[in-house]
């Protein structure tokens, strides 16, 4: 497929015409949404190894072997729960395998998605116009707003404040 590379380096119109394309020619598209307040509770590593646990559940296939974008080491939380499943970890994976960068072009237009959708519930933040990235516009929101329920507090912007 012409045209996949990191989500962020896409525009948003080249990201959806390639979310279309993606979903038509994959044989098998699953994604799964992690909770700010989940991800505040357990951490970021934990809530990624738990949504790949669900995501592996959904799919209701086995011998997967998984190539995700980070760097990310599952082994405590594999021993922890006793859910194993083959994987690799890549650095700027988005960047250099196509499969990683088709999932990441999924998980960004559905986020772009998810937070337009809520800009209208919190129309103070312009979720719509940042997509809680942590933007000097959305760093001074939280400023002269506080938290919203969807904020991720544990998550430090580049000033010391928190975001999504």
């Amino acid at each position: 497929m012409t045209g996949l590379n990191d989500s962020k380096k896409l525009s948003e119109r080249k990201r959806e015409s390639l979310y279309g394309e993606i979903l038509q020619s994959a044989n098998l598209v699953v994604h799964q949404f992690v909770s700010n307040k989940f991800i505040d509770k357990f951490g970021i590593s934990s809530s990624i190894f738990n949504a790949i646990r669900k995501l592996i559940l959904k799919s209701h296939t086995s011998n997967l072997y998984l190539l995700i974008d980070g760097n990310y080491n599952f082994k405590q939380y594999q021993l922890q729960t006793l859910f194993n499943f083959s994987y690799r970890s890549i650095v700027k994976g988005d960047s250099k395998v196509a499969s990683i960068a088709a999932a990441s072009i999924i998980a960004k237009v559905k986020r772009d998605r998810y937070m337009n959708s809520v800009a209208s519930k919190y129309p103070d933040y312009d979720f719509d116009k940042h997509k809680g990235y942590g933007t000097a516009m959305h760093v001074k929101k939280i400023k002269e707003h506080g938290f919203s329920p969807i904020h991720r507090v544990s998550f430090q912007l580049k000033d010391g404040a928190h975001g999504l």
